[in-house]
């Protein structure tokens, strides 16, 4: 029987080879396409759960009480780790971690490459317990000149050689000795690394470390409980401990898993809310979404064929078929149409994930040799031709035989208020997602073109590593001589990037417990000129005064000196630690994100920052500006190549995650449309067909092609126009909600949908 209901179905898929083609792409664009954006959820989703131990490991999150409530940040105390591991019952292991200042580079024999690294305690390899190609984990960063590489930088340093006790230099000083080798980090992994060095080397190279007390927050503090029932106990004590130890510092520490951090790391009042688990989500319904359309398609196509597989119907049950043979018959049509569509859908993936991963920076990859990953795309396959059948078949084998064979059964007339809803549903879809692509790129360009503060173009960075750390203004006034910048200064870190505040400031009039988080930039000389700040009122930083690097007198933004509401915030003294003097304002400027207002800000001068930020010389070109800045770092800074940073590039950076949903809902909400239309398409080539000898009596009458065109087009328009109005007030709903998370966003304007139904109506 199971063969006979084979043999019938390939004939007429067969038989009717454009209909079956239109059915079965729609299908294999609406898998590929689910499929697809199940991978890249699934590659979220499965973000640092490669260790059967992740679970239990947790990543201490401190929340500070501010007067803009409170704020959650990923850093605590030095100090934590070895407390919690001593006070905290239920423990394994609590290490240090941090990525300060841990890249550099990585010299063997006369090789030099820039690379990333961590600075850990030696516990690290318990809580991340790596595959080690070479060596003891146990051992491998206890030694404090100690380095354990990836096996991609050992085959970049040593070739074919065993790494293991070999030498190499850090950043042209610092020799190590190569005493592990693990497998290179998941690329679905928070912490990414060539190498991970011991912590002693972080002291050495900064004293600061060792001095820091409670009230500074500058490590992450990872904790491994032995069983996840000490949880509640031990979050208790952590909670406690910052107070316990600094008593005039309000702040709370807590436990927080982290196998969450990727996807839930957005906090409000102290709690996680959500983060990229809300795209995440997205994506999902928009998966599910996208086959569904492809699935409606083929419901419509197949119920639009219902009058020529009417006699069929009646013939079959005239003879003894009952209704359910019926019904298995056409399912098994639609399952061997799916089959074939998800053959066509995985050549579809194997083709799209190159391109896929290019555009979204990612590694995504199909597991081949998992025999799961073929157990799902075969259950995938026989499950959407249910889906995508069921209708058809208990539709089509409801028919009478006997109307059927008298000729007086209309098979498509009862099928077409449901055709109708379907073809309504997929083109609301379809406009809400035109209507969002224009939505998120419009409030992409509003931010883009909202004013930074400062010029990012021709503005540079490098980087001061080796000699430059010394030589900033050697570096500076010699470009200047040979014109290739206007000016230079010395920044504590890009400019591009936040990062350092501070809460202990104190100024005339401050109310009690008046707690202000205030950013705090270190800047050199000729900051304003170099950034394209504008300065308000006062001065910047100059090698004229003393008491500047002395660290008695700071600048301010606008934003601080409306918080301390200083009628003449020049001259005025205030407290940072220590007495300091205003000697200068400026207007604000975008340091952390574009989507936020300028927070207060405060600025020391400094001689040895992170990076010396240089302005271009607009009277030459780009790249003979280069050239001079390349050979100029190549003499003075030898070991280090140089590698010069555009600081627009950085900017630009700050939109990735709005880009990002923007290229995803543009892409698949194109393939959407594609699916629709093709269904469109079907049923629009059936009427025709249908109705072939009217359209020739009206052409004998005097039909223009043009009338008849739009005479064919009319039913479906009228779709379309319904499908418009229940779309806007969804899409109205849906992009207000969604433009609540920024703090400057556009207005939604009437003329989005009135484009968006324009496309959908012009594509239709």
């Amino acid at each position: 029987m199971f063969k006979n209901y084979m043999k019938i179905a390939w004939r007429n898929i067969t038989k009717h080879k454009s209909f079956s083609f239109i059915n079965a792409g729609g299908l294999a664009l609406g898998m590929a396409s689910c499929l697809l954006l199940l991978l890249y959820v699934n590659y979220h989703l499965s973000f640092d759960k490669q260790f059967k131990n992740a679970d239990n490991v947790y990543l201490v999150e401190t929340n500070q009480q501010g007067d803009s409530g409170i704020l959650t940040f990923l850093a605590t105390p030095g100090q934590m780790a070895a407390t919690i591991q001593a006070e905290v019952p239920g423990v394994e292991r609590a290490i240090r971690v941090s990525n300060y200042a841990a890249g550099g580079l990585i010299s063997y024999k006369n090789n030099s490459f820039k690379k990333f690294g961590i600075f850990s305690d030696d516990g690290y390899f318990s809580l991340f317990p790596y595959k080690f190609l070479k060596g003891n984990p146990a051992t491998a960063i206890v030694q404090p000149n100690s380095i354990v590489i990836t096996q991609s930088l050992a085959k970049t340093l040593f070739g074919n050689e065993n790494p293991i006790n070999k030498i190499v230099k850090r950043n042209d000083k610092t020799e190590l000795m190569v005493t592990g080798v693990v497998e290179d980090p998941a690329p679905n992994r928070n912490f990414q690394f060539d190498y991970i060095l011991p912590w002693k080397i972080f002291e050495n190279e900064a004293d600061w470390v060792k001095t820091l007390g409670w009230g500074s927050n500058f490590c992450q503090t990872l904790v491994l409980l032995k069983d996840p029932k000490y949880f509640k106990h031990a979050d208790d004590l952590v909670r406690k401990m910052i107070n316990k130890h600094q008593s005039d510092y309000k702040a709370e520490g807590f436990l927080f898993p982290y196998t969450k951090l990727h996807l839930y790391s957005k906090f409000e009042n102290g709690k996680s809310v959500g983060g990229l688990i809300d795209q995440i989500n997205l994506f999902v319904v928009l998966a599910i979404c996208i086959l569904l359309i492809a699935c409606v398609n083929f419901m419509n196509l197949s119920t639009a064929r219902s009058e020529e597989r009417a006699k069929e119907v009646g013939i079959r049950k005239a003879i003894g078929s009952n209704r359910s043979s019926l019904v298995w018959q056409f399912i098994i049509e639609s399952v061997i149409l799916s089959v074939l569509s998800m053959i066509a859908a995985f050549m579809l993936l194997i083709i799209s994930i190159p391109f896929f991963n290019d555009l979204l920076h990612i590694k995504l990859a199909l597991p081949y040799n998992d025999w799961y990953t073929w157990t799902i795309l075969i259950g995938f396959a026989i499950l959407t031709g249910f889906i995508s059948g069921s209708y058809p078949a208990f539709y089509l084998s409801s028919f009478e035989p006997i109307k059927v064979l008298k000729g007086v059964f209309k098979g498509g007339s009862s099928a077409l208020p449901i055709r109708k809803v379907m073809v309504v549903t997929q083109f609301t879809f379809t406009v809400f997602l035109i209507t969002a692509t224009i939505c998120i790129y419009r409030q992409i360009r509003f931010i883009q073109s909202r004013p930074i503060g400062y010029e990012k173009g021709g503005l540079v960075e490098v980087k001061t590593e080796g000699t430059l750390e010394k030589n900033a203004a050697v570096i500076i006034n010699q470009l200047k001589r040979n014109n290739a910048i206007t000016n230079g200064a010395v920044f504590s870190q890009s400019i591009t990037n936040n990062g350092n505040n501070t809460w202990g400031v104190e100024w005339p009039g401050k109310r009690i417990n008046q707690k202000i988080l205030f950013d705090l930039f270190r800047v050199g000389y000729d900051f304003t000129r170099t950034a394209g700040v504008k300065l308000i009122e006062g001065r910047e930083f100059s090698a004229q005064y003393p008491a500047d690097t002395a660290g008695k007198t700071i600048m301010i933004n606008e934003a601080a000196a409306k918080v301390m509401n200083l009628k003449n915030p020049v001259g005025s003294i205030i407290k940072v630690d220590q007495p300091v003097t205003i000697v200068g304002v400026y207007k604000d400027f975008v340091w952390g994100s574009p989507y936020q207002k300028a927070a207060p800000m405060i600025n020391f001068c400094t001689l040895n920052g992170g990076v010396i930020a240089m302005r271009l010389n607009p009277a030459k070109s780009i790249s003979s500006n280069l050239d001079i800045i390349n050979k100029t770092l190549k003499a003075i800074n030898p070991a280090y190549p140089p590698i010069v940073n555009f600081v627009d590039d950085g900017y630009e950076k700050k939109f990735e995650n709005e880009k990002l949903l923007a290229t995803l809902a543009n892409i698949f909400g194109g393939l959407a449309i594609i699916i629709s239309c093709l269904g469109l398409f079907g049923l629009a080539a059936y009427a025709a067909e249908q109705r072939i000898k009217e359209i020739g009596v009206r052409k004998v009458l005097g039909a223009s092609v043009t009338s008849l065109a739009g005479l064919l087009s009319k039913d479906f328009l009228k779709l379309v126009a319904i499908a418009i109005v229940v779309a806007v007030p969804v899409s109205i709903w849906a992009m207000n909600k969604w433009l609540q998370n920024y703090e400057y966003r556009i207005t939604l304007s009437w003329w989005m949908f009135a484009l968006a139904g324009l496309i959908t109506v012009f594509i239709a």
